[in-house]
């Protein structure tokens, strides 16, 4: 099982791969045509985007057919929009989903802006709690993409939600979005990630 999350920074995509266990195998960076031999090559079982994909990807990509890269997904390799008539289908699916609102949910304290270093440790601090697996040197070297990696990890856990049916529904101007629920893993219950992880 693969979920893959896809943000959008300018004309760049970040990818999140995550398998059944919550770990995080890889991110990855692609522009338009490389995402595309993503999808068609890893084949993700579920993937999810920010809520606002469509929108962001007209403002942000100067390629007009880029804007319409959502519909491709569906189109050109026969994903199907979840709505709330198909919740128990869970193959080939493509979801919304909107990160913060999952952020909300998990930090307690007043979430910090996420460009700023105290919002990113924020962030990272709070990840483990969700039992995800991230090895820290998947990230980028590059300080404004870390923070849309990490929603981007949160993407394709909320891909990894879905198929578990551990999720919340909303409905937006944007149609449905998945907010993944918050379920608490004691720290003894938490895998260990192991160094070598993420080389895929």
């Amino acid at each position: 099982m693969l979920f893959a999350g896809i943000e959008c920074v300018d004309n760049i995509f970040l990818v999140s791969l995550m398998d059944e266990n919550k770990t995080v195998k890889a991110i990855f960076k692609f522009y338009k045509e490389g995402l595309l031999w993503f999808i068609d090559h890893y084949n993700p079982n579920i993937i999810a985007v920010s809520y606002d994909f469509p929108v962001r990807s007209k403002i942000a990509l100067t390629n007009k057919a880029s804007s319409n890269l959502y519909k491709s997904i569906i189109v050109q390799f026969e994903y199907t929009e979840v709505d709330r008539r198909s919740f128990k289908e869970k193959e080939k699916r493509i979801l919304k989903s909107d990160p913060e609102e999952f952020w909300k949910k998990i930090i307690r304290k007043e979430i910090l802006p996420p460009e700023t270093p105290e919002g990113l440790e924020q962030r990272l601090y709070n990840l483990p709690k969700t039992g995800i697996r991230l090895n820290k040197r998947l990230l980028s070297q590059n300080k404004k993409l870390i923070a849309k990696e990490i929603d981007a990890v949160i993407l394709s856990f909320a891909g990894y939600s879905f198929y578990n049916n551990r999720f919340e529904n909303e409905e937006t101007e944007n149609g449905i979005i998945i907010i993944p629920k918050y379920i608490y893993v004691m720290k003894k219950d938490r895998q260990e990630t192991v160094s070598s992880e993420g080389e895929s």
